[in-house]
């Protein structure tokens, strides 16, 4: 869980990785060409504009900027595999079925339902 994550209220519904910049040191890790500080592989490689809106590239982020995404593409996905139309508490039942259940079981104030799962979401039954 993030040190920024809003928990602890009936509002959350679901979590879904945001990344996190408050780690409590410097090391450093190499993961496949790219070397860097071991928080940075906590964030989340975001399209942007560096401050510059006429060019685009790519930056490390996190927060709930980074989160909202996450669980927006999902339930995109979920909409997409059920062929573009879907009632919105669908959409938000098919969530829950494919969500990881965090903490306590069921729904709890720390994850709501669950952490959104893309894979399951639209993985076939079995």
């Amino acid at each position: 869980m993030a040190t920024y994550s809003n928990y602890g209220t009936s509002e959350i519904d679901f979590a879904a990785p945001g990344g996190d910049t408050a780690y409590p040191g410097n090391e450093i890790a190499k993961i496949g060409p790219i070397t860097q500080y071991v928080y940075v592989f906590d964030l989340v490689f975001s399209t942007g504009s560096n401050l510059n809106p006429a060019t685009s590239s790519y930056y490390w982020s996190a927060g709930t900027s980074m989160a909202a995404p996450h669980a927006a593409g999902v339930a995109a996905l979920i909409v997409g595999k059920n062929g573009g139309q879907m009632d919105p508490a669908k959409v938000e039942a098919a969530l829950r079925a494919s969500a990881d259940d965090l903490g306590k079981p069921g729904r709890d104030p720390q994850y709501g339902h669950g952490r959104v799962n893309a894979y399951r979401a639209v993985a076939p039954a079995n």
